[in-house]
């Protein structure tokens, strides 16, 4: 549904927190690990796909959800345009499409760079592949290590220094990676990362990224436990009580020994009963809930143009007070008239698109005479139907200012040249459209 890349990585990354909140929240202490790796890819694919998905036809059936979006609709902000005579139209969306342009770059810079390095350390383990001697152990190739290097594992690649660790540590170790490899933990490192360089300045990216690691260190700790390899000896061999220099702990990291901690922590914790699985539903109605809202948006927003064209009284051309004309007009209907839609697949454009759209309104709005010595100004709403041919018909005031003003507005969209109609699945259809224009008497 969003094809515009900033918006859609804006939605993207605001799942992204909303998700990981919920994950921290519900599901961090349990020990479904199978579970909650499930869950951590599937904030992924929801966060992903959310912005693309259109059920904006199935809700505008339903009269609830229509209510909402026209409420909505109303309390979007509004784009401001200046017009004088021929001079150059300045808008308010001329900036925000130059601060998306150097937002867009930097953006990508940060991508390029990130994933520069990622492609750097993904030759390195290739590298180290290919020189690195093989070594058969317990039935298991791994590939040898100089000595005191962490081991750990790459797709199906097991790297080790036999030399650094006790037989019986070794063994643990072995059964370790093989669970990585077995369970093809290096697919969801992989994504991982691919979703911290395209989100890159989102901090809960990255949060998402350990979480996933903390989790493969978990079930992989399980299953050595389920091989009946001793807990206490296990974790005597991760802290490295006998051989301080050849604690296991480098595995996971280097730096800091919070993580072998918990790791200890999570071994020794009491499983979570099975009612506990019933939790994991919540992400269903979540999901649902991001789906919704940003359809609900999406349609707020083509239901209501928010186009607003400020006519200064001061540099406007002046007309005498318009012929009466009625709030309403209705313009008779094409024989084969159908249904009016409000949500469609391609919107109908004015020729040149909006920015045309904004000129033809400032250039040929006038301000009537009266209306200036009376000082009034303000907002009002043209709402009217473009037909299968690109004419307009059904043009009314939905937001009324003052006869004059309405008159007058109403005048210039009679006027207006036709459009490029609307479509549905391929269809040219008839589609309503909302136009709000500002008088503004400076």
């Amino acid at each position: 549904m969003e094809t515009s890349i900033l918006p859609y990585f804006l939605k993207v990354n605001l799942a992204l927190a909303i998700l990981y909140i919920c994950y921290r929240l519900l599901f961090r202490n349990d020990t479904f690990f199978r579970l909650r790796r499930a869950v951590l890819l599937s904030v992924y694919l929801i966060a992903f796909l959310y912005p693309l998905l259109d059920i904006s036809i199935w809700l505008s059936t339903r009269e609830s959800v229509t209510e909402i979006v026209n409420y909505y609709s109303t309390i979007l902000p509004l784009k401001t345009v200046v017009a004088v005579d021929d001079t150059p139209l300045s808008t308010e969306a001329d900036w925000l499409t130059i601060a998306e342009s150097y937002m867009l770059l930097i953006y990508l810079a940060g991508i390029t760079l990130l994933f520069l390095r990622c492609i750097i350390e993904l030759f390195t383990v290739i590298r180290l592949r290919l020189r690195s001697p093989k070594q058969l152990i317990n039935g298991t190739t791994i590939y040898v290590l100089p000595s005191q290097e962490e081991p750990y594992s790459f797709f199906g690649w097991i790297f080790a220094s036999p030399e650094s660790h006790t037989p019986p540590a070794l063994e643990e170790i072995l059964v370790h990676e093989k669970t990585h490899v077995r369970q093809l933990h290096s697919i969801d490192i992989v994504l991982g990362e691919i979703v911290c360089i395209l989100c890159w300045i989102n901090p809960f990216a990255w949060l998402l990224k350990k979480e996933i690691s903390s989790n493969h260190e978990y079930l992989a700790d399980e299953q050595v436990m389920l091989a009946g390899y001793n807990k206490k000896e296990y974790q005597y061999h991760l802290i490295g009580l006998e051989h301080p220099e050849m604690a296991i702990a480098k595995l996971y990291n280097n730096f800091s020994v919070l993580p072998l901690k918990k790791r200890i922590t999570m071994l020794n914790k009491k499983r979570t009963g099975r009612v506990g699985k019933v939790k994991y539903l919540t992400l269903l109605p979540l999901a649902a809930g991001l789906l919704l809202l940003n359809n609900i948006d999406a349609m707020a927003r083509i239901v209501s143009r928010q186009t607003t064209v400020p006519v200064p009284a001061e540099k406007a051309m002046i007309a005498p007070a318009p012929e009466a004309v009625p709030v309403e007009v209705a313009t008779p209907l094409p024989p084969d008239d159908d249904k009016v839609y409000e949500v469609v697949d391609v919107m109908p454009e004015f020729p040149g698109g909006e920015t045309e759209l904004l000129k033809y309104m400032a250039r040929n709005v006038k301000y009537p005479a009266e209306s200036i010595k009376n000082k009034e100004e303000g907002s009002l709403s043209l709402s009217f139907i473009i037909n299968k041919d690109g004419s307009l018909s059904d043009i009314k005031v939905v937001k009324s200012l003052t006869p004059l003003l309405d008159a007058e507005a109403v005048r210039v969209v009679k006027n207006m040249p036709k459009w490029t109609p609307g479509k549905v699945k391929g269809k040219v259809v008839r589609v309503a459209y909302t136009t709000p224009i500002t008088y503004k008497y400076q």
